[in-house]
């Protein structure tokens, strides 16, 4: 497992910067302002696969209550692919004890059963290489389990509408190492490196209070850092805040003439 101050070497940079980047075009934008205007209409059903009864039912119950689509569970991916239909709209694919190669295997089956239903991977931790093998084989979405569930909600919305979703952590710790440190956390003009460390804490649910201690900041000092971010994003809350700064800084790190989406 790699962590966001992991070194990654020149290969595997360039290779996470064409993982993360979007080829996506505008999509991404689109989905944005569908998922803003709440103008998503997805038919089908969510379908979760998870091993561990406990854990599924749990994921089951908090899934089920967020959303207007069912949710229908899963043990394990063999299960889901005797039962195929085309009216999933969305897989969640549980993969807290995997490694790189049973994601693959796992996310080459799903595109197999129908690569234009979108593919969530929810993983243990915030692992770069995990997060880059997941997105190079299809999955539109990459969710630690550090992510608070009303974030990882939103996320799952946002890739409803159109969107791909990856944590900040990952972009920021594999996108651009050949730069030094202090022009790393400048990734663009939108975020200050203070403000990205605000958002990156918002994602894993932290309050401002716990912000402030971890930052060596005043908590009210905190607030004023929130404001300016989403006054920037134009989000309406926090959990706008963590998913609008991801595809933001997405965005920044595609080079010119590359948009992020898919």
């Amino acid at each position: 497992m790699s962590d966001q101050g992991a070194h990654i070497a020149a290969d595997g940079a360039r290779s996470a910067r064409e993982s993360f980047r979007p080829e996506r075009g505008n999509r991404d934008l689109d989905a944005h302002r569908n998922y803003a205007k709440a103008e998503v209409r997805v038919d089908g059903y969510i379908a979760l696969i998870e091993s561990r009864t406990f854990v599924r039912e749990c994921m089951y119950r908090g899934m089920q209550a967020a959303f207007s689509l069912p949710v229908v569970t899963y043990s394990k991916l063999a299960e889901l692919e005797g039962q195929f239909t085309d009216s999933v709209a969305l897989v969640l694919l549980s993969l807290t004890d995997a490694g790189r190669a049973e994601c693959a295997r796992a996310l080459k089956a799903l595109s197999d059963l129908n690569s234009s239903i979108p593919i969530v991977v929810l993983a243990t931790a915030n692992d770069v290489d995990l997060a880059r093998t997941a997105i190079n084989y299809g999955a539109k979405g990459y969710i630690p389990c550090t992510t608070s569930f009303d974030i990882a909600v939103e996320a799952v919305r946002f890739i409803l509408a159109g969107g791909t979703y990856v944590p900040m952590d990952c972009l920021l710790s594999s996108s651009r190492p050949d730069l030094p440190a202090s022009q790393e956390s400048q990734l663009s003009n939108v975020l200050t490196a203070r403000e990205v460390k605000v958002v990156q804490a918002i994602q894993q649910g932290k309050s401002n209070k716990v912000i402030a201690y971890e930052l060596g900041i005043c908590e009210s000092t905190v607030k004023v850092h929130l404001r300016n971010v989403m006054k920037k994003l134009k989000a309406r809350n926090r959990t706008d805040v963590a998913i609008k700064a991801q595809t933001a800084l997405a965005l920044d790190m595609a080079p010119s003439g590359v948009g992020v989406g898919h």
